[in-house]
This record gives C-alpha cells, structure tokens and sequence, in this order.
C-alpha cells in the first residue's frame, strides 16, 4: 500500500557550520519560548530560523523562504546529488533502560486517508494547520520529516538497515542526552529491495498529523494551480520517517491534560456524578498517582488533582455502562480509551465542557509534577493523568479510520528536525 521513494536530501555543510549538534531541534509544536530563544544562540543556522520563523504574520513565512535560498546560494545547505534514503537511528535511556529505535528517512506519497493507505489516529486543530500551510507554500520544503508506523514481524526492512549500518555515519551527535545517527543509503538494489517490502503495508501516522494534512491541502491547491493531476508531481510527495511497530525500540509516554476556565464547579456534585461511573481512590501525593497508574497499565485507571493536596485515582465500575454511554458507532477499542473516557465522559459529560472551548483552555504535559504545580499556581483548576496509549491500540483504532482526542500519543524520543530536508522539486 505504501509508495515510497529515494529523494536527493539537502544537508547542512560541516564545513560552515561545524557542529551538527547546534543546527538541529525538535519538532516546532514542543518548542516553547524559552527553547526557541536557547536553540537560535546555539547558531545562526539553527533550524527553528525556518521551521518557526520569527515576526508577523504578514512577514515571518517569507523571511523563512529567503533564509532558506540565502543558504542553499552560500552553500550552508547542499544537496545530494544522487537519490536516496536515509537511516535515522535514536539511542537513548528510558526508566532504567537503555533502546535503540531504528527507521528510515524517504518520501512518501500523499494519500486520502479515505483511501485506508496510510492511517490517522489524532484530532488536528485548525490554527496550525493554517500556519504550516503557509509556510510550505513559501518554503515549498519539507523541513522535518512525519513519523509513521508499519507492520513488519518479521524485521525484513530492519534487517537491510542494519546491513548498511556498518559505515561510519553522515551525522553522529548528542542532543539533550539522545544520541543520532543517520546514514545514505544509495544502494539501488537495497532500495529496490526495501520498495517492494513497504508496498503491501498500510502507514500509520504516529506524530505529525498536522503536518501530513497540511501536505495534502498543498497537494491539492497544487493540483488545481498546475493542472498537473499525475500523482508523480513533486507535490504529491512527503518527507516522512518509517519504523517498524514491532520493533522494541518504541517508547510512548502518557499526556496529561490541566483545565482552566471551566465553569463553576461544585466539586461534592462533581465527585457525586463521577460515582456513578468510576470507583474513587483518595490519594496523598502525585507520586502515589504515578505508582497506582504505572499498577494499572492493563486496567481503565485516570489520575486527577483538584488542588489543595487532593489527589484521586478513578477506575472504571462497569466497562459496559461506559460503552452504553458512549452510544455512537465508534468500536469498543475506542470508546474504552482511557483518553477517550477522560474527554468523552469527564470533561464533555461530567464538566460539561467540551468543543471549540477546550482549544485554548487546556495544556497537555508528560511531566506530572509540572501538572500539579499549574494547578497549585492557581492559572489552572483541575489536572488528569493517563497511562500511555498502547500501540496495539492505535494500530486497532487507525485501523477502523477513527480518531482519537489530539495528543492522545506522545512518541519519545522526538524526531531531530533539520537533520535533512526534502526539496518540491525532481
């Protein structure tokens, strides 16, 4: 089902700018301000120059694009000259234990998700799709690269990888205690061979959704500005990054949810009405919420803190009350999501708080204790913990074409952008 090919990726020049380490950063939607401010001291060619370019609305999208053709004009950027894919390792220490996530960089091509090829599993909101549209349109570039999932038990793409693993890499560095390699693979017969693997496996989206979306609206305003309806167009493709889901390097971390501005709230009724769903736990600190969570990994258990030291742990009475409340047409698998229950049942049910108001009045977090000082700080009132989404879940749920809650998953490590790029053009 997946269409992938080689692409002639851009690479920053050594030579200009010296360490690699100081030119890449993070995906641009977990970069705060202060981040922002500390990746552009580390150079002037950092990435974050184009990927959140800085200024108005009016002005920031073009000043990415002319810093983009100033370095590839001056050689700060250089093409290859020969297609290819690109081997992006991660190595990294988790809870005690040390992983290695393995994948591979190419492109792939743009699908309607109608078309059950290439699967989406979050909610994405519409302000930064709108942004990221106009920035592709400027920089007509892919500067990261989309995370996506397949199935592969019997490791035949991850055992070519490690085939072509033996060199020394392009780019070896450390970034915040995660090291990465990446490696060209130009062999024609290894890509062939990797080609033909993919060709039968569907995609699952597992971190930019919006970016993804934002390629496909590119796609088809393109299609209707050239007239060009081929599907063998520049546009027609994506930079995306491939990993096998049954590989054991894969790491996703829960997202917590803190809530402000809801609406005046009775907390004696608030616990009454969440009763007649779940069994309530009184608990006396967050790392007792952590523990009671990390205990029910296989169970339906939500953390919640009301502030003032109250901690509570929520588990389920009956998982057919739940499927009976949740009476749309969505699988068992989704409704009895932990995420989907939190939002579904206690924040758009029992808060009666939910649509468009949510956007600006939550904060997601995978730092528990940062959820509960928002909470003591007064700038939020309620906080709620989740386990991590599970990837059989998400295969199962993407797999029926149904979405999740946006930020329903966080994949840990972070993808590097700025490791490579992908051009519009042949």
């Amino acid at each position: 089902m997946a269409e992938i090919r080689p692409f002639k990726g851009i690479f920053f020049n050594k030579e200009i700018i010296g360490d690699f380490s100081t030119v890449v950063a993070p995906p641009y939607d977990v970069i705060d301000n202060e981040e922002q401010k500390a990746l552009l001291k580390e150079s002037k060619y950092n990435v974050v120059r184009l990927d959140l370019p800085q200024g108005s609305p009016a002005t920031k999208y073009n000043r990415a694009r002319d810093t983009l053709n100033e370095w590839l004009n001056k050689g700060v950027l250089i093409r290859e000259v020969e297609p290819a894919i690109y081997i992006y390792e991660q190595e990294y220490d988790y809870k005690g234990s040390h992983k290695r996530r393995v994948g591979f960089i190419a492109l792939a091509k743009i699908e309607e998700f109608s078309s059950g090829k290439i699967k989406a599993h979050e909610k994405t909101l519409k302000g930064p799709k709108a942004d990221r549209l106009q920035l592709l349109r400027a920089c007509q570039t892919n500067l990261s690269q989309i995370f996506s999932l397949f199935s592969d038990p019997e490791q035949k793409v991850d055992k070519i990888l490690q085939e072509h693993m033996l060199v020394p890499p392009k780019i070896d560095i450390v970034k915040a205690g995660i090291s990465h390699r990446l490696w060209v693979l130009s062999n024609g017969e290894a890509i062939n061979e990797i080609v033909k693997v993919m060709q039968n496996k569907p995609l699952f989206i597992a971190d930019g959704h919006h970016r993804y979306e934002t390629a496909l609206n590119y796609r088809n305003e393109m299609r209707l500005i050239t007239g060009n309806r081929s599907g063998e167009a520049p546009f027609d493709y994506i930079m995306m990054m491939f990993v096998n889901m049954d590989s054991d390097g894969l790491t996703i971390l829960p997202t917590h949810r803190i809530l402000k501005n809801l609406p005046k709230i009775n907390y004696d009724k608030f616990k009454e009405n969440l009763e007649q769903v779940f069994e309530i736990e009184p608990l006396s600190s967050i790392d007792q919420v952590i523990s009671d969570l990390n205990n029910n990994l296989d169970h339906h258990a939500i953390g919640m803190y009301l502030g003032n030291g109250s901690f509570y742990m929520l588990k389920i009475k009956d998982e057919g009350k739940v499927i009976d409340l949740l009476d749309g047409s969505q699988s068992k698998a989704w409704k009895l999501l932990d995420v989907t229950i939190l939002h579904q049942i206690i924040i758009n049910r029992v808060l009666g708080f939910g649509g468009t108001n949510i956007e600006s009045s939550i904060k997601f977090t995978t730092d528990e204790k940062e959820a509960v000082q928002l909470v003591d700080s007064g700038n939020y009132q309620m906080a709620f913990f989740l386990n991590p989404t599970k990837i059989s879940s998400i295969k199962e749920i993407a797999g029926h074409g149904e979405i999740m809650p946006q930020k329903s998953t966080y994949f840990y490590p972070k993808l590097l952008s700025g490791l490579v790029f992908n051009k519009l053009e042949w």
